[in-house]
């Protein structure tokens, strides 16, 4: 296929779908998530089956009940039911589209767990002679609850699986046979799998579609659409010899929010120490180059996490930022807040909002870092900088959800670029939301960067974090923070 011709066939596709760039992005669901649900209401369903004995006996019976006990037995019981269900398969995250729906596992699983506390609690429970009718009506109230809740289960997942909510969206590098066998075993509606097309920037006649294959684009398309959100997977799919190739590409699209995977048949140079795993899609072997950021119940959490405590610092802080404004308009005129036009996830502009701490308010095309001693500083600014008090109206852009309490710094769009020629791994901070404070300032690089090292050490931590998030870390982040903001160090 000619290049012409090529470009003409990736034309011919636009034009098929003039909307598709404009296209809302449909979000899909994680599977683990949803089938954490579905052990969720397990677990709830063995305790409740559980308390029906137990009140019975309390309140009908007249009995002396150990309550403490009972819950201490019901929980037991409906850990180890739990355990059971997932060792025998019940929550495998590859059949949403069919709930497993077994009696006899479920049953047996119930019975595993009621054995397990026999003898534990519920004999000294209750002071009478009837334990065993206690185990039975446990037993078939649980087992009820467990089948009512998976029959109610499996409709409501089979109807979303359908409809594509639980769909990974996966995209291939590379235009050839090898991707012509990954299409294909992917193609299997079991795995759940989406294929958004391949992509290649190779136009020659002996490396592009021998295999029959649209390609949707070169690889700038590919990163554009993974930014859009439209893909959740990219696999790079190339021969052998090119192994170079191979490396170059996956550096460009480890930037991007999304799992990365490299067909195994190439050698593992391209990643970094003894870190990657490795893993299959059906028949198809990968070597996971990264995971993606903040993936299943993470973004949940942290999203918990940034309205909860967002929400308490402003209403904690509304009486601070009320004097912190009067005190700007009455100190030198112009307005009170000052909106700086920022790259947020996926290089999205954002506008981030801060306290006025200059005489005079710079376009983001003529921006200059603040140094020590800078004249441009008002007075009253210097005490905001100092104190990281400016960056309070944030809280604002945490709860618009452009922003996160933690994450990387958002720098100036043209110091953006700037860093983004000089750095290679630059661009990979923006995988997640920018932060209020990150590991980078905890760690004393907050500040003016003119300094490359400076600039490189940031990033290394603005990575690490992305790596390695968790609650715990941010909680942790925030606590130091405070005792950063406190010292003042590397604020002017």
């Amino acid at each position: 296929m000619s290049t012409r011709v090529q470009s003409e066939a990736i034309a011919a596709v636009a034009a098929a779908d003039p909307g598709l760039r404009a296209r809302p992005v449909r979000r899909t669901w994680s599977r683990q998530v949803a089938m954490d649900i579905v052990a969720f209401l397990d677990i709830a369903a063995v305790m409740l089956g559980g308390l029906l004995p137990a009140s019975i006996y309390a309140v009908v019976g007249e009995a002396d009940t150990n309550w403490i006990l009972v819950l201490q037995s019901l929980l037991v019981a409906a850990i180890l039911a739990y355990l059971c269900l997932r060792k025998w398969g019940m929550y495998d995250t590859m059949r949403t589209h069919d709930l497993p729906q077994s009696p006899a596992l479920l049953f047996a699983a119930l019975g595993v767990a009621l054995i397990g506390v026999l003898g534990i609690g519920l004999p000294y429970a209750v002071q009478n002679t009837h334990v065993w009718i206690w185990y039975i009506v446990w037993f078939l109230a649980s087992g009820t609850l467990i089948l009512m809740t998976r029959g109610l289960a499996h409709p409501i997942l089979a109807r979303l699986s359908a409809n594509g909510r639980f769909d990974r969206r996966i995209a291939v590098f590379g235009a050839g046979q090898i991707a012509r066998r990954v299409h294909d075993t992917l193609a299997d509606p079991k795995f759940g799998i989406t294929f958004v097309g391949v992509y290649d920037d190779r136009m020659d006649d002996d490396r592009v579609n021998p295999e029959g294959l649209v390609v949707a684009g070169k690889l700038d398309e590919l990163i554009e659409a993974a930014r859009a959100e439209r893909i959740d997977q990219i696999v790079i799919a190339l021969p052998p010899s090119a192994d170079r190739r191979m490396s170059e590409v996956a550096r460009r699209l480890e930037q991007l929010p999304v799992s990365l995977h490299v067909v195994t048949h190439i050698s593992s140079d391209l990643v970094d120490g003894n870190e990657h795993r490795v893993s299959s899609i059906g028949g198809v072997g990968l070597i996971d180059v990264k995971a993606k950021p903040l993936a299943d119940w993470a973004p949940l959490v942290k999203r918990a996490e940034d309205v909860v405590i967002a929400s308490a610092l402003v209403v904690l802080l509304a009486p601070v930022m009320a004097l912190i404004a009067v005190a700007i308009k009455l100190e030198s005129q112009g307005p009170v807040l000052y909106r700086q036009r920022r790259r947020g996830l996926n290089q999205r502009v954002i506008e981030v909002l801060k306290f006025r701490t200059l005489k005079v308010v710079e376009s983001d095309e003529d921006v200059k870092q603040v140094q020590p001693n800078d004249p441009r500083v008002t007075r009253l600014g210097r005490v905001l900088r100092r104190t990281s008090l400016d960056e309070l109206p944030q809280l604002f852009n945490v709860l618009t959800g452009d922003m996160s309490l933690v994450g990387p710094r958002p720098h100036a769009i043209l110091h953006d670029e700037q860093y983004g020629r000089e750095l290679e791994e630059y661009a990979n901070r923006h995988q997640v939301k920018p932060g209020i404070t990150g590991l980078a300032q905890v760690q004393g690089l907050r500040g003016e960067t003119s300094q490359p090292e400076k600039m490189k050490a940031r990033v290394a931590a603005d990575i690490a974090y992305i790596k390695s998030w968790s609650l715990g870390r941010d909680l942790a982040i925030l606590a130091q923070t405070l005792l950063v903001v406190v010292w003042g160090r590397n604020a002017h």
